[in-house]
């Protein structure tokens, strides 16, 4: 690969860094500004590599910091910093995997029912995982009854929804505290 790519495609791989990882330095957290726009950083150093897993956002901070580092320093830096912010991004938004699907699938030809859940879905996942997030925890009986009355959507629908964020692979754990009451909180 070159090391230089035409604007176009520069521009092409950052968004695609910024929608996987999300836009902002992998360290610090710091957003872009018009005068201090986000550097495409190579986790091993090497300017030609260009593997999409090789590459990160950093500020120019930090970018150049990495690039004092070691190439084992440097990977370990990354790595630690991905997991944290993956761990993060979960959080906040569930998995990506459901977010980025819906953002990409067309539903105008879909059924009702796959449009509507392309719209409820997303919004229930962002209003209990910021519940939970600024409460710590919510009853599970709350979580199906306020969401879906926020939402808009069926209680039904939300139990769907609230058991895949407290399946195995969710980031919401359920449990009975000890007045025997089922809530919800992170893992």
């Amino acid at each position: 690969m070159p090391n230089r790519f035409t604007i176009k495609e520069h521009d092409a791989l950052y968004k695609f860094i910024a929608a996987r990882d999300g836009e902002y330095c992998i360290k610090c957290h710091t957003k872009p500004l018009p005068d201090k726009p986000l550097q495409i950083d190579h986790a091993d150093n090497d300017r030609s590599n260009w593997d999409p897993e090789n590459l990160h956002l950093a500020c120019q901070t930090h970018n150049l910091e990495f690039r004092g580092m070691t190439v084992k320093e440097h990977m370990e830096q990354i790595q630690h910093y991905s997991a944290s912010n993956e761990r993060e991004r979960a959080r906040e938004r569930g998995r990506e995997g459901t977010n980025m699907v819906k953002d990409l699938v067309d539903y105008r030809n879909a059924s009702p029912e796959m449009k509507a859940n392309s719209y409820y879905e997303i919004q229930y996942r962002d209003w209990i995982l910021t519940t939970v997030k600024v409460n710590g925890l919510i009853t599970k009986e709350e979580a199906l009854n306020s969401g879906s009355e926020v939402v808009g959507c069926s209680q039904l629908s939300a139990s769907r929804y609230l058991a895949k964020l407290t399946s195995g692979v969710g980031v919401l754990k359920q449990f009975k505290d000890a007045s025997g009451t089922v809530v919800i909180s992170y893992k």
